[in-house]
This record gives structure tokens, sequence and C-alpha cells, in this order.
């Protein structure tokens, strides 16, 4: 899932930093109550993809769709992309209500796929078919790029299968409520049961950026949710209507994440900052215009936000009440467009700095960030190279510098990662927590020190303690004593000082947060990641876990192949003509 590692001292999007005013500090950005604010925006790689995908007028047709009446059975997809074709090989089920669950171990689900490229014959698809039967330990051939799965939305699946077959069109209400037919439950690629790696790929392809193949196989399930519902309708009654494009368009993929995704942040510093950089670049590039009041960028802009408002009113219930509940988002977002309209009466020109400015002192964080996005979203000239880095996968050295000296290390920590030094980790709660990998349901775990009888198994996100522990052994050190002197002595500092000396030059790749206290939230880091792959309606279901939606108000395929990718920036309620 991961992409290919670049030996680089800095990232890409820290060429030319300097000529970028009032771009914010890692204090403010990095912090997980900054990090969970960030929205999905044109730098999201979803939006990346479509957008790639609707240039180059991708063709995605369906080859096999051997469904019976509960549609169970095979579909087959292929997606010209215009180089390397590509297959969508489902096998489709239906299970019991009772039987169905989200976690990684079971071996049965609604709907299971892979994604692949080469000769799609049917000896490949039966040898699929028959590694899916152990999904945990099946084997992929080396031509398929990646296995998923999906379930049916318990909510909405039934529904709108009923009306479909009723002749009538679903509930709007309850669509919009729901938002999804079909629940993602994971992608297995780059290696992962033998697939492709992520080197392997054909260079020069599309699938072969990032994201890419993870991504595309959600539009392909969601593209699927729209075929069978109408099939299994078509198949109960003569009188069944197709599912209206405005539906399906509105219509995306249900996801719920967990804290599988923590250790990724943590230990990926040089990937998070390349992520948070990019976004600053252009957020602090969209504050340097200034717009006169009639313009219709400034018309753009009002529109935007109207359409959060709209959507945020009703596509969001905070049940945890961990972030920014829909009720003070709403009401901070039309403070921010009442502002934006009173400049426009007193102010022939308008400055987008000032109006940051006023959001960051008078308004929630994720009010702020929704502004952000709604500025990237309007000036599509600043996003063109920032999405090329974005998919650029940016790894610093990890290769460790013995000639440093002490003296200039302690400087460097004192400088970089005041934060972390600053944090009082002897306190009796401060390392609470500790995260191991379960060897029952191969998921990462939070458990409590002391309690739970997993500590041996430990695994590492906490970078505050490996940070005082290295400070304590430079600070007492001769200033001019080299770090392999160190090390000599004391081996295992090893990993702290290449963690240290990596992120030179990657300020924004560290969560400034210890992570092993029971203060900390992972639902602020699940949110973040999400929201930078590009999910919306991210609501925290628990501090552990959050449930959101792919695609909403995304093109359909006839939208893809017609070269038009549409607004679909917070889509609004469907309106059927």
């Amino acid at each position: 899932m991961n992409g290919p590692s670049t030996q680089a001292a800095s990232s890409a999007s820290d060429r030319g930093a300097a000529e970028v005013p009032a771009r914010r500090a890692p204090a403010i950005v990095s912090t997980p109550e900054g990090l969970s604010a960030v929205k999905a925006s044109r730098l999201s790689f979803l939006r990346i993809l479509i957008q790639r995908m609707t240039t180059e007028r991708w063709r995605i047709t369906r080859s096999r769709f051997d469904l019976d009446e509960r549609g169970r059975g095979l579909a087959v997809y292929y997606i010209d992309t215009g180089g390397l074709p590509l297959h969508f090989v489902v096998f489709s089920n239906e299970l019991e209500e009772a039987d169905r669950t989200d976690r990684i171990i079971a071996n049965r689900y609604d709907g299971e796929a892979f994604l692949c490229f080469g000769n799609l014959t049917p000896d490949r698809i039966d040898a699929q078919r028959t590694q899916f039967a152990d999904f945990l330990y099946g084997r992929a051939d080396i031509e398929t790029l990646g296995w998923t799965r999906v379930n049916r939305s318990e909510r909405m699946f039934n529904v709108v299968v009923e009306a479909l077959a009723a002749g009538r069109q679903p509930d709007i209400n309850r669509v919009v409520d729901a938002g999804y037919l079909l629940r993602n439950n994971g992608y297995w690629g780059n290696g992962r049961h033998g697939s492709t790696s992520f080197k392997g790929i054909p260079e020069g392809e599309a699938i072969s950026l990032p994201y890419h193949a993870d991504l595309l196989t959600l539009y392909l399930w969601r593209t699927f949710s729209h075929d069978l519902v109408e099939h299994i309708a078509t198949t109960r009654s003569a009188c069944a209507v197709s599912l209206h494009p405005a539906l399906k368009r509105f219509i995306g993929v249900g996801n719920a994440s967990g804290l599988g995704l923590i250790p990724f942040v943590i230990r990926h510093p040089h990937r998070i900052h390349n992520w948070c950089a990019i976004r600053e670049n252009v957020i602090a590039h969209t504050k340097m215009r200034t717009e006169m009041a009639d313009s219709p960028h400034a018309s753009r802009l009002r529109s935007i936000l109207d359409r959060a408002i709209a959507y945020f009113s009703e596509g969001i219930q905070v049940r945890a009440g961990i972030f920014a509940g829909s009720e003070q988002l709403v009401l901070d977002l039309r403070r921010i467009a009442q502002q934006l309209s009173d400049m426009r009466k007193q102010w022939p020109a308008l400055p987008w700095l000032s109006l940051c400015d006023w959001a960051a002192s008078h308004t929630h964080a994720e009010a702020l960030e929704t502004l952000h996005s709604a500025l990237i979203e309007i000036y599509p000239d600043l996003c063109g190279s920032a999405q090329a880095q974005m998919v650029e996968s940016i790894s610093g050295t990890t290769d460790l510098d013995p000639s440093q000296t002490a003296g200039n290390l302690k400087n460097a920590m004192e400088k970089r990662y005041a934060w972390a030094l600053s944090l009082n980790l002897g306190a009796p709660e401060a390392r609470r927590h500790f995260w191991y990998l379960s060897e029952d349901n191969l998921e990462p775990r939070h458990g409590v020190r002391d309690n739970d009888p997993k500590e041996e198994f430990e695994t590492f996100v906490d970078v505050a303690g490996a940070v005082q522990q290295l400070y304590r052994a430079v600070k007492t050190a001769p200033p001019d004593q080299t770090i392999d002197r160190i090390l000599f002595d004391q081996p295992e500092l090893r990993f702290s000082i290449e963690r240290v000396q990596g992120t030179a030059g990657f300020p924004y790749g560290e969560v400034r947060a210890n992570i092993l206290a029971p203060e900390f939230q992972p639902c602020h880091l699940i949110r973040f990641l999400l929201a930078v792959y590009g999910m919306e309606k991210l609501d925290p279901q628990s501090h552990l876990w959050v449930r959101g939606t792919f695609l909403q108000g995304a093109p359909l395929p006839e939208d893809i192949a017609a070269g038009d990718e549409g607004d679909w920036i917070y889509p609004l309620r469907p309106v059927l003509n």
C-alpha cells in the first residue's frame, strides 16, 4: 500500500519554502487536534485519482455479470486506462445479518474482489476464488494488484432494492443519512498475499502512483453497488426502475478505520511532513491572493461555504463529542460566510489572509480548515505541482551519521524536539497505554499497562520517550564526543539517533503528543489520515475508530468517459428531475 522510497535530505515540498509567506508553524499544524481538523480537498489522493481518470477519460465497462436473484455470483469490470488494461473481478455473496462483521479475521463477506492486470482467464478467476476461501492465508498471483472486501449496508441496501423493485426511487432522507450501499473492509496489496509489489507495477502507469490502486477499488465497488441493487430489483419485479443518476452520484462507499492507522502515522514522519507541508504551502499561497469583491473567485468561495453549511447540517452526527459537532461547525461556517459578505460590502478588494486570520481567531479549527479547503478548491492553478508532489513518496535517509557530536545533536534536539522534552513522562499516568499487534486478529491494539498481559509484545509509537532517553545521554556526554562513542556504550540508542537525525528538514513530521498518555485520542490521527486519502463525513464511533464515506458526489463512469468531473466538493442533497 505504501509507495516507493526516494532518498532526500529534505522534502520536495520544502523547495522554495523561503518564498512562501504565512506558512503555519508545526506547533499549530502537527498536534493531534490540528491534524484532526484537516478536511479533504483537491490535494487528497482520491481527488487526484478522479481528476486523472477524468482527464484521461478512463472507460469502465462490465464484461461479465452473472448474478442470481439475490446478487450472488460473479461480476467482472474492464478498466481502459489508456495504458495498462485492468480487470476488477467480484465474487458477490449475501451473508445472513448475524454473520456480517467488519473484522479482518472474518473469512466471509458480502463481496470479495481482486484488481489485476494481464490475461484474465476462467482458470485464473477460479484459482483466485479458491484462495479467497481462506482469506488471511490465501495467495494472489503476481499480476494481481490487490484484494479487497465489502459488506452490504444494514441501513440502506435492502431499502434501495425494495424501492427500485416497487418502481420508485428510495427515500432521499434515508439516502442522505446513510450515504452508501457497500462498506469497504480493507485493501491488501503491495506484496501482501503474494500480490504485485508497488515497484513491480510497470513504470509510468497511472496505477503505479501511491494509493491509486487502493482508491480505484473503492470507485469500482461504488460502481458495482449501483449495478447490484438495480439487478436484484429487476429480478424481483418487472416494473423495477433504475437508480436515478443524481442518487448514484451522491451514494459513496462506506469505511470504518481504527487503531491500525496510528502506527503508520508515527512510523512515517517524512511522508506525514510532506503531506502537511504541501497543504500548508498551497494555503499560504492562497492567502497571498487578493480578489475584487465582485470577482468570480469571491462568488465561488461563498458558494462553497454555503454548500459546506448545507452538507454538514445534515451529513454528520458526532456521537462521541470528540470533534466539533455539526451544530458548532455549521454555526462557525455561517459566521465565516457572514464575515466574507461583510468584507465584500465594505472593501473593494478582499485579502484572503485577513479572512483566514479572522476565522483563526473567532471559529473552531475545523471551520478554519473547511475555509482552507475551499480556498484550495477555487485555485486549481496552485494545485498542479502540489498534486504531483503529493504522489511522490518522500522518505528521508535512515543512514546514521556517527561523526555528529553530542553537543551538536543536543542543540538540534532542543530546537526541534522542545515539545517532547517538555513532557513530564515521569508522571504516574504518562505511560499508561501501550500498543501491540494482536495475534488473534492481526490488528494493532491499545493496551493498559499493568492490566493487559501483552506488554512483552509492545510495538513502537513512543517518540517522546525515545527522544528523552537520547537527550539524557547526549546531555551528560562531553559536547565534542562523537555519536559513535555514545553508541559503543549504549547501542540501544541507535534507532533514536536515526530518528532525530533523519527528521531534520521535516518539521511537520512528528505528532506533537505523548501517544501513551490517557488523554491521547487515537481518533484524531485516524481522521487526519482518512482526510488525506479523501474521506468525508468523518464521524467517531468512539475515541478508537472513525466511520465515514468516500466518493460522495463523485462522477459516474459515463461522466469520466466524457471528461466531466463535475463539481463535487461538499455534495448537496440530490434533486430528482
